[in-house]
Parts: structure tokens; sequence; C-alpha cells
């Protein structure tokens, strides 16, 4: 039995084309809504899927383990709302399903940003956990952790026809949006585990970013999008290491407000 489960926020459209998708392939499917204030559940109830609602969390690494723990199936299928599956890989899938009693898929990942393929940047293979016999994947609740797995994964091939597709930001005021959210979240995470800012991390890593994407995965090929993704994520290390000082600052005046 495989069971696909789907967290959501906010993303009635893009969740009614994934469920389309997969609801006639996965024997289950799960959604889990985080508080959603669209027409989400008016959505899931067209289609034949169990409904569960869940407080809102501002990142899904957090509520992941969840979600799979509602799934009855011996393998799992995690997607997100503005994920789908091609037909090939659909067939795969279950394929593989039948004939093993354990495994652990590491599926490439299309990413279309803004309207087309980001072919290059390093937005590819973009190789993401999504397919797993239950049990054996578990994740941790770092924002864009990698989860932890029981044993070493199955690489599919990097091929189009064996990918997610991944229909992600629709336009560069999203994307810029969500790295500023993503950017205040893992200053938290940082600031939590006692990290400082660093000159050295606030100018080595956009510059590593730049050299990984840009020069090393050749950026340059995808054009205009390639140099804006670049450059905005080598904004995001600088805006990581300028809010954990932020952080601190506040933390340093809360202090000293109790001490005078």
């Amino acid at each position: 039995m495989i069971s696909a489960v789907i967290v959501s926020h906010n993303e009635a459209k893009k969740l009614k084309k994934c469920l389309r998708n997969v609801v006639n392939w996965a024997d289950e499917v799960v959604v889990v809504d985080l508080e959603s204030t669209d027409n989400t559940q008016s959505v899931v109830s067209q289609f034949k899927c169990k409904f569960i609602k869940h407080k809102f969390v501002p990142y899904v690494e957090l509520v992941r383990n969840f979600a799979i723990s509602q799934c009855a199936g011996d393998w799992i299928l995690v997607l997100d709302p503005d994920e789908r599956l091609p037909k090939t890989l659909k067939i795969n899938l279950k394929r593989y399903a039948r004939s093993h009693r354990r495994g652990i898929l590491n599926i490439p990942r299309m990413n279309y940003f803004f309207g087309r393929w980001i072919k290059h940047t390093n937005f590819w293979p973009d190789k993401q956990i999504r397919f797993f016999s239950r049990g054996d994947v578990k994740w941790h609740e770092e924002i864009h952790s990698y989860p932890q797995t029981k044993y070493q994964p199955i690489q599919v091939p990097s091929k189009t026809r064996y990918s997610i597709f991944h229909f992600g930001y629709d336009n560069f005021f999203d994307f810029i949006e969500r790295q500023n959210r993503y950017s205040s979240i893992r200053a938290r995470e940082k600031y939590r585990a006692g990290h400082r800012f660093s000159y050295r991390s606030f100018f080595y890593q956009p510059l590593r970013e730049f050299l990984a994407r840009y020069i090393k995965h050749r950026g340059f090929l995808d054009g205009k999008r390639g140099l804006f993704l670049t450059l905005n994520l080598m904004l995001y290390h600088c805006f990581v290491e300028w809010k954990l000082l932020e952080l601190h600052r506040h933390a340093s005046q809360e202090k000293l407000n109790d001490q005078s």
C-alpha cells in the first residue's frame, strides 16, 4: 500500500493540481493542513483524501514526521503542494514498491522557477528523499535539513522522466519574500545553537555561493534567472548573519535593561 502525504498552508490552487496528479495513483492520500485561511478544505473535499488539521508552523520540516505518522501505507511518498509526478516515475515507483520489501529512493527534482526549468545554478538534479518504506526515514527539525535514513538510499537516475516536477516560485517577489522569511528562521536556529555574528561567514558564504552556483554549476546558462537566483542566495547568507547580530544585540540590550 502506498500513501502520499502533502503538507499545505494557503496553497489551495497548487494543492488541487497536486491532488489530481496522485489521487488515482496512491492507495491513500493524506493532506495535513497548517491552519489555512483560503479554500484548502473545500478543495480537499473534492477528492478522496484524509484531511488532518494541524497548528501552524513556519516551515514544513517541523511537521514532516507527524504527517508521515498519519499514513497507513507500507510505502510513503512525500510531496509538496507545488509538486507533480510524471507518468513514467509513477509507474516505476509502483513497480519498485511491489518488488521490494524495503527501500529509500533519492529522486531528482526539476525546479520550475518564474515559468522556466532551471537547468543549472545547482538546481538540477536536486535529489530529494521522497519515497521510502515506513520507518526508514526521519526528518530533523532544522529548516531545509536532509532527513536521517536507516541505510544508503537508492539513487534514481537524473533523467527528466524519473523526476519530480516542482513548480516553485511564480515570480521574483515571491522568491525574495520567502528567502527573507527563511533567513530569519535560520538566524534564530543559529542563535539558539550559540553561534555569533562572523565577518568571515558574512563575506565567505556569499562568495562560496557565487562560485558554486554561477561558476561551477554554470548559473550564467540560466540567463537572468540564474543571475537573479545567485545574487539573492548570496544576500540570503548576508541576511542570516546580520539578523544573527541583531538577535544578540537585542538580547544584550534586554539584559542591560534588566540590570538597570
